[in-house]
């Protein structure tokens, strides 16, 4: 992946940003509904006004963090990037699982949480997020997949393909670190044995699938 070099942020831009971290922080462990917007300031050593003036308000800082979040969870950029390339698509199919995997693994990161808690719990934003961050990285993967198994692009079972690739990381996604249960353990497994499964099971499905459309 290639690397950007940043250019320094203005006074302005700053605060925004550590506005827009703390708030992903605090939604993903408090809720949107249990997160006072002066808790978010004080926090991000703001006035209490600069959520209203970089955001509009605090709905629209709610959809900024949701937004932020996915797109750090998963980068649609890096996403097409890696279908665009020249690699073999069942390479391009196991940077993508490893890459979600380390993220979702990372109990540091506020991304996966605030992402799962508005799928358990989706908010008058959900729908926005599907449709502008979730469906075009959806589309990129169909892409990735369809190389795989040759399915033609708007045949039913490529969607489908993508459903069974992501249902598991979802499902890691949102596993409440909090609350015992045996799949709070499936955390604990180690990290290149669970990529290691998730990659042979997807290859072996989309290679079924594959047999099943072309028996030749």
């Amino acid at each position: 992946m290639s690397t950007r070099r940043r250019t320094p942020r203005s006074d302005g831009e700053s605060t925004r940003a550590r506005i827009l971290e703390v708030a992903g922080r605090l939604f993903a462990q408090h809720g949107y509904a249990n997160t006072a917007s002066k808790a978010i300031c004080e926090e991000a050593g703001a006035d209490l006004a600069a959520i209203n003036y970089h955001f509009g308000s605090r709905d629209a800082l709610y959809k900024a963090v949701l937004v932020e979040g996915h797109k750090q969870f998963v980068s649609l950029h890096d996403l097409r990037e890696l279908a665009d390339s020249a690699l073999p698509p069942e390479t391009k199919l196991e940077r993508f699982i490893n890459a979600i995997v380390s993220r979702l693994l990372d109990d540091r990161s506020w991304q996966s949480k605030v992402c799962a808690r508005e799928i358990l719990a989706p908010t008058a934003h959900f729908a926005s997020l599907i449709r502008e961050e979730v469906m075009p990285k959806f589309e990129a993967l169909e892409r990735i997949i369809g190389e795989i198994t040759g399915l033609p692009r708007h045949d039913p079972a490529l969607s489908r393909c993508v459903i069974s690739i992501i249902a598991p990381c979802l499902m890691l996604m949102v596993i409440d670190r909090d609350q015992s249960s045996p799949m709070q353990a499936i955390l604990l497994h180690d990290a290149d044995a669970l990529k290691n499964h998730l990659n042979l099971f997807a290859r072996s499905g989309l290679e079924a699938i594959r047999r099943h459309h072309d028996p030749s």
